[in-house]
């Protein structure tokens, strides 16, 4: 019985020409650690960082989407948006508030805009 062969020959890569290569283990280690510390921003304070989630209202969200649209523009790099979430609470800590005595999100809002009227009382 004869052997039924392709009308354009044989393919060059059945012969074994071409051999995957495996990375080895140690570079394939500090890839995936290089690739973990460039997905994590840094700030002003070093230390271990948490992942959690977080909602925004759309508002917000797309404000501090358009700041780092015109930071981007601007700079040419932009900051992370984990970032800026960060330098948010770090200067509220920073607030003469003692905030863990507020127990409701009401209070909340009255102590936010108390402290916004000093702010800008301040600056005038």
């Amino acid at each position: 019985m004869a052997v039924k062969r392709s009308a354009l020959g044989n393919n060059p890569l059945a012969q074994g020409i071409f051999s995957k290569t495996e990375p080895e283990e140690e570079s394939l280690i500090k890839n995936q650690e290089s690739i973990t510390i460039n997905q994590e921003s840094s700030f002003l304070i070093d230390g271990e960082k948490e992942k959690i989630n977080l909602r925004l209202s759309l508002e917000l969200n797309d404000w501090l989407d358009n700041l780092l649209k015109q930071g981007k523009r601007k700079h040419g790099q932009k900051i992370a948006k984990e970032v800026w979430v960060q330098a948010a609470l770090e200067l509220f800590r920073a607030m003469p508030i003692n905030w863990e005595d507020i127990q409701t999100e009401e209070e909340l809002r009255s102590t936010l805009l108390k402290l916004e009227s000093r702010i800008k009382f301040q600056d005038n």
